[in-house]
């Protein structure tokens, strides 16, 4: 039944939003430092307009099963590449590093192909998990608001896990456009991932999550310093997983 709205939701995006316009590319990070929405990464890498851009930032994360820790560091080349590295730190600790590669890009779209590596426990034993993922972005127009949407599929590459096909969706678009000035966007994500196959707030072994937001488009602190901020409501659909997050970045323009 999940998979099926998801499959409706999509479609139905596919038809809502045109495939071209001008982008709206902005320069934040999902919760583990990816360049994307809440959780899902995006096709566009970390600040496409400019040559190159290191971002640091941190989300501070907080659920019924305790409070953790992602610290991160990105990356942003030329408009074609990302990296990005980020430590998960809850009850245990956990290394994620995403790598990133635009192959497509026109007006109002991308396509991107990347993968998620995760070192999630060393000891007693090694638990590894890599996913593995595709995504399409494209920008458009809805009830007169320039928007953005992601489709992404992938595979995960895990010894413990029995379902490892990766789907999900994110939408961003402006929230109170004539209040915020544009500078505020809604932010929603979902489907069957997270930001790691362990995540150390929320559950991902139940393969379905829903996650809400606002967020602070990169704005200017000095010639090439940006500050951007992100509030994320994580697996809101789950009570006993249910989660809080702060995110917060500082861009800066080699």
């Amino acid at each position: 039944m999940i998979r099926r709205t998801v499959l409706v939701v999509l479609l139905a995006c596919l038809v809502i939003f045109p495939l071209s316009g001008a982008p709206a590319e902005s320069g934040n990070a999902a919760a583990a430092g990816v360049n994307g929405y809440l959780v899902i990464p995006s096709a566009v890498p970390a600040w496409a307009e400019n040559d190159g851009t290191v971002t640091i930032g941190y989300s501070a994360n907080l659920s019924g099963n305790g409070f953790s820790h992602i610290p991160y560091l990105q990356v942003g080349v030329n408009g074609q590449l990302e990296f990005a590295l980020s430590a998960d730190l809850g009850t245990g600790a956990a290394i994620l590093f995403n790598g990133k590669l635009r192959v497509d890009r026109a007006t109002g779209r991308s396509l991107a192909f990347g993968v998620n590596g995760q070192l999630l426990q060393i000891t007693p034993s090694l638990d590894w998990a890599a996913q593995l993922y595709g995504a399409y972005t494209f920008s458009g127009n809805i009830l007169n608001r320039s928007a953005s949407a992601t489709l992404m599929l992938g595979y995960t590459l895990r010894p413990s896990i029995s379902s490892n096909i990766d789907y999900g969706m994110g939408l961003e678009f402006p929230f109170l456009e004539d209040v915020f000035n544009g500078k505020v966007d809604f932010v929603l994500d979902f489907g069957n991932i997270s930001y790691s196959a362990a995540p150390s707030i929320t559950d991902a072994g139940n393969r379905g999550m829903v996650n809400l937001g606002l967020r602070l488009r990169p704005i200017t602190l000095t010639d090439g310093i940006y500050f951007s901020a992100d509030l994320r409501t994580l697996d809101i659909m789950d009570a006993a997983d249910r989660g809080l997050s702060l995110g917060v970045g500082f861009s800066f323009e080699p």
